[in-house]
């Protein structure tokens, strides 16, 4: 071959591969297109939403694509608020779910944070007030759906809803403080501020009693479960990796609600932060399955509990209000 061809070879073999690295430059320095997500969030900013966080702010959304932006609850009907589109995603408690399908609403759970129930009931340690029993002839603060697992484990164990006093509550615990009632419910997340308020306290747990169902529940439209299936796989992928590295790390993960704002962040400081995801890590990752894992019967139980005390009126099966589909796909299982 003549030199002078061996030459023009070698310089268009050299011009491509810096042409190839040029390209590869450029597009792996290029800014991603990412796509936009809202999530309506079951309260304010607050380290229970940890793994929602993490997964955030340590780029694991990015990671997939996704530019996540999240709503603090603002006192309207979420459920609704998903249907209408104003959210691709939204926390919702397992009695808002039924009742929303009753009410003809397409959205079902997708995963769920809190594995084990976080509500819980507090009275004051002096009080003796340590299991459903007791609470017979007493005034009991309850809000939202607090109500529905304490009826459940009073009927449990044979105590006559007539026989407790429920009030409904104001989330402060001033008045467990001052014995206008006698117990007042929260989520066990709540047991610093109610120490703070009463000193040291009793809790009784519904879980001790057969009553148990999830919380904050992500949910979604069927319309997005059935058109997006690979976005809602790529935000549980993340959220689930979020969570996983949030309760690994539980001390960090909690300060990240500081950097979302909101009231409890600023009235609260980092130790509260920090007692509601110990408080929760069990709760989320309870060691028997993986993070975020559903199960037919926990609904089928709590559906029966919830119909029975009249949350909703048209029947409405499990299948109904979750789909396990994309939790087998993320963690490569067919169960």
């Amino acid at each position: 071959m003549p030199i002078y061809r061996k030459l023009i070879l070698g310089f268009l073999t050299v011009s491509l591969l810096v042409g190839v690295i040029v390209f590869l430059f450029y597009y792996s320095s290029a800014p991603r297109e990412l796509t936009p997500i809202k999530v309506g969030l079951s309260w304010e900013h607050e380290a229970q939403f940890a793994g929602l966080y993490w997964a955030d702010q340590k780029g694991l959304y990015e990671k997939e694509g996704l530019k996540v932006e999240f709503f603090p609850y603002r006192s309207t009907d979420l459920a609704e608020d998903l249907e209408a589109g104003e959210f691709d995603f939204a926390l919702l408690q397992t009695d808002t779910l039924f009742e929303a399908r009753s009410r003809g609403l397409p959205i079902k759970a997708i995963f769920a944070d809190y594995r084990i129930m976080p509500t819980c009931y507090f009275s004051k340690k002096a009080s003796n007030i340590v299991k459903p029993q007791d609470m017979a002839g007493k005034v009991v603060g309850v809000a939202y759906s607090e109500r529905y697992p304490l009826i459940a484990i009073l009927r449990q164990t044979g105590v006559g809803v007539s026989q407790v006093n429920i009030m409904a509550r104001d989330y402060s615990y001033k008045p467990l403080a001052d014995g206008t009632y006698d117990v007042e419910a929260g989520w066990v997340t709540d047991g610093d501020n109610v120490r703070a308020a009463v000193g040291e306290y009793n809790k009784i747990l519904p879980l001790d009693y057969g009553v148990n169902w999830y919380a904050d529940l992500i949910s979604a439209t069927e319309d997005t479960i059935n058109r997006k299936a690979e976005l809602v796989k790529k935000f549980l992928k993340a959220t689930s990796q979020g969570w996983q590295e949030a309760v690994e790390h539980i001390d960090e993960a909690a300060l990240l609600a500081q950097n979302y704002g909101g009231p409890i962040v600023k009235e609260t400081g980092p130790e509260h932060l920090k007692f509601v995801l110990r408080e929760s890590a069990p709760l989320i990752h309870t060691g028997d399955q993986y993070i975020g894992w559903m199960e037919k019967d926990v609904f089928e139980k709590a559906g029966k509990i919830l119909s029975e005390q009249g949350v909703f009126k048209n029947q409405v099966n499990a299948e109904d209000v979750y789909t396990p589909y994309f939790l087998m796909k993320i963690y490569g299982e067919n169960k």
